[in-house]
């Protein structure tokens, strides 16, 4: 047994040290993101996604015409790509490095008679069309939106591929860090906060990289936001360039709501045009992605007290790698 744990401890360790390697730690995600994709169940969670189904659908009829050549990058089910054929375009390629996926996307495609999409079964940084691309349809946000590789795979894809003027459905985005109260019965103190009949709890010695301080919660699991919303980053996939991705992200406003501070809300607004977008935050519908939830010792705030918080970004795709200083509190003014 003793041998047994001593094997997990350094599996642990390795686990770490690789994490702390950028490049490793993208390698590693990778092969987590291919096998988690795998998963039927997944899918099955988007395709019930009515919000995103909806307003994918809405700006695809809206942007891809007849004379667009068009790719749809992680295809999945195929179902973008089969939103892109009903509009007759001259190519769609419908790319995912899962062969298990594409099989299944090739036996739906049969099965509803759709003949127009090339399925092609490629690492994204690997296809290499025959002819400029007019339209990349990209649905790589992850729940932290990051966490997927969306920003070095479409603009490798972007700079390789796609036609000068070309478009990227959803190009636009907010992304959002902000303190919210949860609903009373939503919330999960740190255990040193925990006081049951009677009994304390010590001090986790847990690193402040860990899991632990992230859980998902959704919409309905929010009492409301302590300060107005702003975006930390906001960004245009058709014209961001790698030298513009933020390696820290800077906070200070005031407090409008008095209220205790559960931690901050992780979430994301994609967007597509000035009436078709994706939203994930606390006031819009429930969608398929989670907000993840920074977990934090509870803190009461007053109306008009200032709200600081500084978050360094080495890697903006690995959120379990960024490091948090919140507060102290300080002074209207």
């Amino acid at each position: 047994m003793e041998i047994l744990e001593a094997l997990v401890s350094q599996l642990i360790r390795c686990k770490r040290i690789l994490f702390s390697n950028r490049s490793l730690a993208r390698a590693l995600r990778a092969v987590k993101l291919r096998h988690t994709f795998n998963n039927l169940y997944l899918h099955e969670q988007m395709l019930t996604d009515a919000v995103r189904l909806r307003a994918y659908n809405r700006a695809i009829q809206r942007y891809v015409t007849s004379q667009d050549c068009v790719v749809d990058i992680g295809t999945g089910t195929g179902v973008l790509a089969f939103f892109a054929a009903a509009r007759n375009p001259r190519k769609v390629y419908a790319l995912d490095h899962s062969e298990k996926m594409l099989a299944y996307a090739r036996a739906t495609a049969e099965a509803n008679g759709i003949a127009n999409v090339t399925f092609v079964a490629s690492k994204s940084h690997k296809f290499r069309p025959v002819e400029p691309i007019d339209v990349i349809i990209q649905e790589q946000m992850g729940i932290a939106l990051f966490d997927e590789g969306m920003v070095e795979t479409i603009l490798d894809v972007r700079d390789r591929c796609l036609k000068p003027g070309g478009r990227i459905l959803p190009a636009k985005f907010e992304f959002y860090l902000e303190p919210v109260q949860l609903l009373e019965q939503e919330r999960i103190p740190l255990i040193q906060e925990q006081a049951l009949h009677g009994f304390k709890f010590s001090k986790t010695s847990i690193p402040p990289r860990s899991a632990y301080y992230f859980r998902e919660i959704y919409p309905g699991d929010v009492e409301f936001l302590l300060c107005e919303p702003e975006p930390v980053f906001t960004f245009d996939l058709a014209n961001l360039t790698l030298e513009q991705i933020p390696k820290r992200f800077s906070v200070r406003k005031p407090i409008v709501r008095r209220g205790q501070a559960n931690g901050i809300c992780i979430y994301f607004k994609a967007i597509f045009d000035d009436d078709i977008s994706i939203s994930t935050g606390p006031d819009s519908a429930k969608t398929h992605w989670p907000m993840l939830l920074y977990r934090t010792p509870a803190r009461i705030y007053g109306a008009g007290e200032i709200f600081a918080m500084q978050v360094e970004v080495p890697d903006l795709s690995g959120h379990r790698g960024w490091s948090w200083q919140i507060g102290p509190q300080e002074g209207a003014g």
